[in-house]
């Protein structure tokens, strides 16, 4: 079959993928405004207009960002992995050699750990999975959900156009598109993003979201900020304004405001925490938003 033969027929596969899914969408509505349930169960609806959802959602969409990925470097001794997973507690992490434009392979955490209680010796570079799944960030989210369950892949790297490491996405990130928030044992829902320490200063979770913050505080991101798809979290806009990635008990300024963001714990790749101090009143962050806005 000749390239553009396989072109076609990925082309019809995809119209004849999107028919099924308008009408299915259009008799579950019918059936919605009519109030017949029998249909689809009550409990099972959510996930089926959510599946309808995933269609049309992009990798970029759903993907953890470059600056919030939890990477090991191949030359992490195996000790140093077992206090570094103690802190993230996630099961795989992607591997790179130099910097994390160069992912080289997936560990397991089992797989360190199963080495360590054997004493063997071993080194990440010999426990790693060398096989890795890059995917483009416009790739369509239920399609990297069909290629990870059939190829039985755990996570895949998303990369730009140069080569460059975008994020990562994991095959639960796409379950949860469809089921909801997947909690394990190791999840705290009670977990606060953003909290309040007096009037002036907050303690916050590098992942907060840049709108929740200023929900909470008042306008504080320029509007070129605001509109740029890459800084949706308090860490990334921080990192931002630094130029650099700031370490640990680094003070970041914010000149318009006055505001301070004291980085509390960071690693080579992203913030963690910080706490944001000298925060001005709801009233005069909207004055200088308005301000601004006139002078632009």
């Amino acid at each position: 079959m000749s390239l553009l033969d396989k072109f076609k027929t990925s082309r019809r596969l995809k119209e004849a993928e999107d028919k099924v899914f308008e009408t299915l969408e259009e008799i579950i509505d019918e059936r919605e405004e009519r109030g017949d349930k029998h249909l689809v169960d009550a409990r099972e609806l959510p996930m089926l207009k959510n599946l309808f959802r995933l269609r049309d959602i992009r990798v970029r969409d759903v993907m953890t960002p470059r600056v919030d990925m939890d990477a090991v470097d191949i030359k992490m001794k195996p000790s140093q992995f077992c206090k570094y997973i103690q802190k993230e507690q996630f099961s795989r992490y992607p591997v790179y050699d130099g910097s994390l434009d160069n992912i080289v392979g997936v560990v397991h955490a089992k797989d360190v750990l199963f080495a360590l209680i054997n004493k063997e010796r071993c080194s990440i570079k010999k426990l790693m999975k060398p096989d890795v799944l890059f995917v483009s960030p416009t790739m369509r989210a239920l399609d990297l959900l069909k290629v990870m369950q059939s190829r039985q892949i755990q996570l895949a790297l998303i990369v730009d156009e140069h080569g460059g490491t975008d994020g990562l996405i994991s095959l639960e990130d796409l379950l949860e598109v469809i089921v909801g928030e997947i909690d394990d044992e190791h999840d705290n829902p009670e977990e606060e993003m953003i909290t309040r320490i007096n009037e002036n200063s907050l303690d916050v979770n590098a992942k907060a979201k840049l709108d929740d913050l200023e929900k909470m505080i008042g306008p504080i991101v320029d509007e070129e900020d605001r509109e740029n798809p890459d800084i949706d979290t308090v860490g990334g806009w921080v990192i931002h304004l630094a130029g650099h990635m700031p370490s640990k008990g680094e003070v970041i300024h914010h000149e318009k405001t006055g505001i301070r963001f004291v980085i509390q714990s960071s690693n080579p790749s992203h913030i963690e925490r910080l706490k944001i101090l000298g925060i001005p009143s709801k009233e005069k962050l909207q004055e200088l938003a308005n301000k601004q806005e006139d002078e632009s």
